[in-house]
């Protein structure tokens, strides 16, 4: 039987930290409550997508960050290569992020299935389909969305969860 009173905890107070700007500390506290989860259900799958979603967000931000500290230099000389600039960075980021989200998803739809909480379906859609429409604003209040959601997600965990064990085999040998 694995415990989930942890990763419930740890997620929801994750997600709140997260939607009300302590994004860092959410994320690590998220970070957390997915591998709890992983642990519970004995499926390392969902802690590693989760894990690649998180250094891929994590890039992103990065690329982000240095496109517009690198362009803040040279805006005096020339306005057009850093809107360039800042473009190309822009979608390379976005891209970072689908992949990322994408990532996500896989690991959320895994605790729906392995929890029964299938609030995390739902999140998991909203962010892959808000992270795609980033590009037009509306994606944005898509992954507000979500994020509210995944705070009803985790909360809603159950406490534990029973394994399945199945019948054991025995296998005989033939002489």
């Amino acid at each position: 039987m694995g415990n989930l009173k942890n990763a419930k905890l740890l997620g929801g107070i994750g997600a709140i930290l997260t939607l009300v700007g302590v994004g860092f500390i959410g994320f690590i506290l998220k970070l957390l409550a997915v591998k709890n989860i992983a642990e519970a259900t004995g499926r390392g799958e969902i802690f590693s997508k989760y894990l690649w979603a998180a250094i891929l967000a994590i890039i992103a931000d990065l690329v982000l960050i240095s496109v517009f500290i690198g362009s803040m230099g040279s805006l005096s000389e020339s306005p057009e290569q850093v809107i360039g600039v800042m473009g190309f960075g822009g979608i390379i980021a976005i891209i970072l992020l689908i992949v990322g989200v994408w990532f996500m998803k896989q690991s959320y739809d895994m605790i729906a299935e392995e929890t029964g909480v299938g609030t995390f379906h739902t999140v998991a859609k909203l962010y892959i389909i808000g992270a795609i429409l980033l590009i037009v604003i509306i994606g944005v209040f898509l992954i507000l969305i979500a994020a509210i959601l995944e705070i009803v997600a985790f909360f809603t965990l159950p406490d534990s969860i029973e394994q399945e064990s199945g019948p054991l085999s025995v296998q005989e040998e033939v002489y």
